[in-house]
């Protein structure tokens, strides 16, 4: 990890195989916002099962099996809490560090050294939700937010993350004078993707296809190079190189 250039909101990236980027961290206020927009979402979606159970206890009971109701709660309850903690995990994990609040809000989760969060840093910062969120609405987690340089709260800091936005701000560090940062950023990446960590590649892959206002999806890493060699206009070159295919 390099210094921030500078800018405390900065927090520059530099990874094994020499890419360096630099990433926008999130505050408090876009943090405290895509919070209460997931809040709602999932409400909606809980309600939307306890509704689906009220409605089916309903009809067990209409057909005088008296205790289907009370294994019915039961499930009702598994589902919930599956659908609140797989809410962010999922998202955070598949969909590239962002549940529905964080992309409407322009931030995403990543890890300290800029590569996708697995599955076991999501599941410990989510965890950890359950300390930040004491002894109000999430006090612990905006103390520490406002006491970390770089604006983490307890979940962040026990797995190793940061909330950056997802904006474009990514930038890298090349000789390109005049040329068009975007353009120039595309070809380094497609240069240098061979000998990038696989974790990394696809952080890189998914960040420059983001400049181009697109979503990597389910695609993977070599599918995002070729469409970034399109956008960029660089096909004929990376088709030369086998790796680029």
């Amino acid at each position: 990890m390099s210094g921030n250039e500078g800018r405390p909101d900065l927090v520059a990236v530099e990874t094994p195989e020499s890419v360096a980027f630099a990433y926008e961290l999130a505050g408090a206020g876009s943090r405290g916002a895509a919070l209460l927009v997931d809040t709602i979402l999932i409400s909606l979606i809980i309600a939307a099962e306890v509704g689906v159970g009220i409605l089916v206890s309903l009809a067990l009971s209409a057909a005088n099996l008296d205790e289907a109701p009370i294994w019915l709660i039961g499930i009702v309850i598994a589902v919930a809490f599956i659908s609140y903690w797989g809410y962010y995990v999922y998202g955070e994990v598949f969909r590239n560090g962002r549940t529905p609040g964080k992309r409407y809000l322009g931030i995403r989760v990543v890890r300290d050294d800029g590569s996708r969060v697995n599955a076991v840093d999501s599941v410990i910062r989510n965890v950890m939700r359950i300390v930040d969120s004491l002894p109000g609405y999430y006090a612990i987690g905006l103390v520490a937010m406002l006491l970390s340089a770089k604006s983490k709260r307890l979940g962040d800091m026990v797995a190793g993350t940061i909330v950056v936005r997802d904006s474009g701000e990514l930038e890298l560090r090349f000789a390109g004078g005049a040329q068009n940062r975007r353009e120039a950023l595309a070809a380094e990446y497609l240069e240098r993707r061979a000998g990038l960590r696989p974790e990394a590649r696809y952080q890189v892959a998914a960040s420059v296809l983001g400049m181009y206002g697109e979503e990597p999806g389910l695609w993977d890493e070599p599918t995002i190079a070729g469409r970034i060699a399109d956008l960029a206009g660089l096909r004929p070159a990376a088709e030369e190189s086998p790796e680029a295919q």
